[in-house]
Order: C-alpha cells, then structure tokens, then sequence
C-alpha cells in the first residue's frame, strides 16, 4: 500500500511543460485551449509555467482537449522494451488536488506506457462530472467500497471486485461507506487507438433516470 505521507509529490513544473509540448504539437496557441477548456489564458500559462495547480476537472478538460488523459502528463518515458520497471510502494508519485477537486492518486505507471496504472487513495463521497474518451478502462477495488455510474447506470463494488468498459461511455466513481476507499484504475493509452470519434469531459446535462445494480 503506497503512503501518502511517504510518497513524493508530483512536481507540476513538469506537468506543465508536458502540457505546453503537447499545445504546440496540435498547434493550438494558448489564448485557444483556454478557449476550449474554459479556463483563462493568464492560469492556463501558469499552469504551464508550474506557478498554478490545476483542478481535476480542468486537467481532464485539458487532456481531452489534447486528445489524451492526464496520466499522460505524468510519469515521463516508460522503456518497457528494455528492463522491468519497478515502483516501490514509498516511491509511488502522488497526485495530491485540492479539498474541492477530487480524488488523489499514486501513479504506478503513466507518461508514455501503451497503459496506465493509478491507485486512487482519495475518491470523494459524491459524484463529480462524467468523463469520456478513447480507450478502455478496468477498474479494481483493493478495499473499502465505491459505486460507478457509468451511462447513467450505477454498479456498487466491494473490496476485490472488478469492472470493466469501454471508456467512450460516460463514467465517474465515488467512496462509499465508512472506510476509506482504495481502487486501481487500469486504462488504455489513447494515442494507441484508431478510435478518434470527437468525445466529451465536458459535464453531461441530466438526461437519463440512474439505474442501480448491485
């Protein structure tokens, strides 16, 4: 089990310039992706510049802008043709948002590995905003409890359950009950996939009566 304490924090200076590469690479200029993520130009260049942290929900909007997932921002280059690769539990990076913006996370495997690994450590208790994009997503839940609404149907997991889907359809998760919730996130690297079908982080309006299944 990663230790939050223990464990280094993701340094966003770093983050930022994966954003800023990966701006210029889709030949957006900043006033534009500001534009499309709704955030202004002044915090998107901090952000860039590692002087400002995003939120989740904008850094999900800022991946999906740039046609990827935030995993891919982190971690750096994955050579998994040439050694294993091993994370100590006190060595996991941790992604650690603010009170406001959601779950916290210890990267297991990000950057540019043909998938990602995360460990969430810290889902909030209520549902965020649905999230869809390339690729394919499985979901195992190490202890505790957390429901997944995905399309508007909602599945409570326990400790060692597993879920899997396609991530075009809309998602999120949250803790539920008393202890603590700890999950892996396994996805997809999306610019592995042909699948370029415009997709959405954008919130869904409410438009479907939520299904429960237990």
């Amino acid at each position: 089990m990663a230790n939050p304490a223990a464990s280094p924090s993701i340094e966003w200076k770093s983050l930022g310039l994966a954003i800023r590469e990966r701006r210029v690479a889709h030949e957006l200029t900043l006033v534009e992706l500001a534009a499309e993520v709704e955030l202004s130009q002044p915090f998107l260049s901090q952000i860039e510049n590692g002087r400002a942290r995003p939120s989740m929900t904008s850094l999900y909007r800022i991946a999906h802008a740039l046609n990827t997932t935030p995993q891919a921002f982190f971690g750096g280059p994955i050579d998994g043709a040439s050694a294993p690769t091993l994370v100590r539990a006190e060595d996991a990076p941790a992604v650690d948002f603010d009170a406001q913006a959601g779950p916290s996370a210890h990267l297991l495997l990000a950057g540019n590995a043909p998938f990602h690994v995360l460990e969430y450590a810290g889902l909030p208790s209520e549902f965020l905003e649905y999230w869809e994009h390339d690729g394919f997503e499985a979901v195992y839940v190490v202890e505790g409890s957390i429901e997944i609404d995905i399309d508007g149907t909602v599945q409570a997991l326990n400790a060692g359950d597993f879920l899997s889907y396609p991530s075009r359809l809309p998602h999120r998760l949250r803790s539920t009950g008393d202890t603590a919730a700890r999950a892996l996130l396994i996805e997809t690297k999306v610019e592995l996939l042909q699948d370029r079908r415009p997709g959405s982080h954008m919130p869904k309006p409410v438009r479907r009566r939520i299904s429960r299944k237990v």
